[in-house]
């Protein structure tokens, strides 16, 4: 769930992943508690909540509409992956996201979406029991 906060810092709107407890503004740099400050719109759909920032009214903001799936799930997978900070979250988000889309993934799965070492990213998720090798180079989550 993404939303539209107001900082209680600087009292500036910004976008956040409502999944996170904390969040820290790009404007005032200040931290605050997702769950205690303003949210004026929230969205399952990152584009939606995008889009909604980028052209509403400062004033009024749609009520949110139930949606049914996601319709890139790809793309909301790697927004997530690159606004998640900490390796093992990143990885996890990762692991988690291509077991939703494909069911199992491979190493060509995880190359191709997330370019750079995948050979390494899956040992990691392995050791650290983020994910099983389902059958012969085929992973999914735990």
């Amino acid at each position: 769930m993404y939303g539209i906060v107001l900082c209680p810092g600087c009292g500036r709107k910004r976008i956040v992943d409502m999944r996170n407890k904390v969040s820290v503004c790009p404007y005032c740099n200040s931290s605050s508690n997702i769950e205690k400050t303003t949210i004026l719109f929230s969205d399952k759909d990152q584009s939606v909540v995008r889009k909604v920032f980028e052209n509403a009214d400062a004033s009024e903001y749609p009520v949110a509409k139930e949606r049914g799936e996601d319709p890139d799930p790809l793309s909301t997978l790697v927004f997530e992956y690159e606004h998640t900070s900490g390796t093992l979250e990143k990885l996890t988000i990762l692991a988690s996201g291509l077991t939703k889309i494909y069911g199992e993934f491979t190493e060509d799965d995880v190359n191709e979406n997330f370019p750079g070492n995948a050979e390494q990213m899956i040992r990691v998720m392995i050791a650290q029991g983020i994910i099983i090798e389902s059958s012969f180079g085929r992973y999914k989550t735990v």
